[in-house]
């Protein structure tokens, strides 16, 4: 994910994290800079520190100045992550609940759940409207637990 941040002092600030490998490239005016180590880079013969992560928040530290490059998710955006994940773990793993509607639990059903979680926090962030954010939470969630109850009718048809 790309971010751009205008700076008073630094200019225009390009920090570019890929979400599937966590490669990190950052760029203040125009300069790219050197990584030295994971989180430390050189600019311009000046120190600059990476700290969180796309999903977390991302900052920049250079020269005792901290500079916000993307923001930290929000409760909402975190709640609605989690609802996937929360509703498989109880739902999946009561007998009484899955005779009902089966959904997966235990360990497929967490890891779907998980799975859900991060794909829905990360496509939350990259929406800016709040509404946009809420819509795209719930259509995740919803597809989840979709998936978990047709893997649950596959399992209970080889059964």
């Amino acid at each position: 994910m790309k971010e751009i941040v205008q700076h008073s002092i630094y200019g225009e600030i390009v920090y570019n994290e890929s979400f599937w490998t966590g490669k990190k490239a950052l760029t203040i005016n125009g300069v790219d800079a050197k990584p030295i180590s994971k989180k430390e880079y050189m600019v311009n013969e000046k120190r600059a520190i990476l700290k969180g992560s796309f999903l977390t928040g991302s900052t920049l530290l250079i020269e005792g100045e901290t500079i916000q490059l993307s923001p930290k998710a929000k409760w909402n955006e975190i709640i609605l992550a989690i609802i996937p994940f929360l509703f498989l773990l109880t739902w999946g793993n009561s007998p009484s609940l899955c005779s009902i509607f089966p959904v997966v639990g235990g360990a497929i059903g967490g890891a779907l759940g998980g799975v859900g979680a991060v794909i829905s926090l990360f496509l939350m962030k990259t929406q800016k409207n709040p509404i946009v954010k809420t819509v795209v939470g719930i259509i995740v969630a919803v597809a989840t637990i979709l998936i978990a109850f047709v893997l649950a009718l596959a399992i209970l048809s080889f059964a």
